[in-house]
C-alpha cells in the first residue's frame, strides 16, 4: 500500500527538520522512507552519507541512519536493491563522531555490530549523535529504574 501525500509530506518536512538539505531529499533512501516510517512515529535526526560495503577499499556505497522516535533505522535503497537494518535504542551501546576537513563520521555501536556513515555534513552528524546520545541516557535511566 502507498503511503497517503500527507504523510510523505510530513516525513519530507521531518527530515528538512533534521537537517537535509533540498538535494538530500531527491536521493532514492529518503524517497523510500514514508514506506517504512509509521504514522505515530518522527524523524528527529538523519545523516546521509557513504558506507564501507564488503572489504574492498573502493567498497563504498551510499546509505543514510534515520533516528526516529521509536528506532534507528540503517537504509540504502536503489531502485531494485534495498539493505535496511531496524535497532531499538536498547541494542545501542555507543556511539563515536569525528570530523576531518569538511565532512564528519558517524558509527553507531550496537550489541548486533557497527553501523558506520562517512563524508556526512558535520551539522546532521551532531544532531544525530546528540538524539542518540540522549535516547542512551533515558534508557539506561529507565531501566536502572525497574
Amino acid at each position: 500500500m502507498a503511503p497517503s501525500d500527507a504523510h510523505t509530506a510530513r516525513i519530507k518536512q521531518e527530515l528538512r527538520d533534521a537537517g537535509i538539505t533540498g538535494f538530500g531529499v531527491l536521493r532514492f533512501s529518503y524517497r523510500y522512507l514514508p514506506q517504512i516510517i509509521h504514522e505515530g512515529e518522527h524523524i528527529e535526526a538523519a545523516v546521509y552519507g557513504r558506507y564501507r560495503e564488503g572489504g574492498g577499499l573502493l567498497n563504498f556505497s551510499e546509505g543514510m541512519l534515520v533516528a526516529t522516535s521509536h528506532r534507528i533505522i540503517f537504509l540504502d535503497h536503489k531502485p531494485g536493491y534495498t539493505t535496511q537494518d531496524e535497532l531499538g535504542y536498547d541494542l545501542v551501546i555507543g556511539i563515536r563522531h569525528s570530523a576531518a576537513g569538511p565532512f564528519s563520521a558517524v558509527t553507531v555501536h550496537t550489541r548486533i555490530g557497527d553501523f558506520t556513515i562517512r563524508f556526512c555534513k558535520h551539522g546532521q552528524a551532531e544532531r544525530f549523535v546528540q538524539y542518540v546520545e540522549t535516547r542512551e541516557r533515558l534508557g539506561v535511566t529507565a531501566n536502572a529504574q525497574r
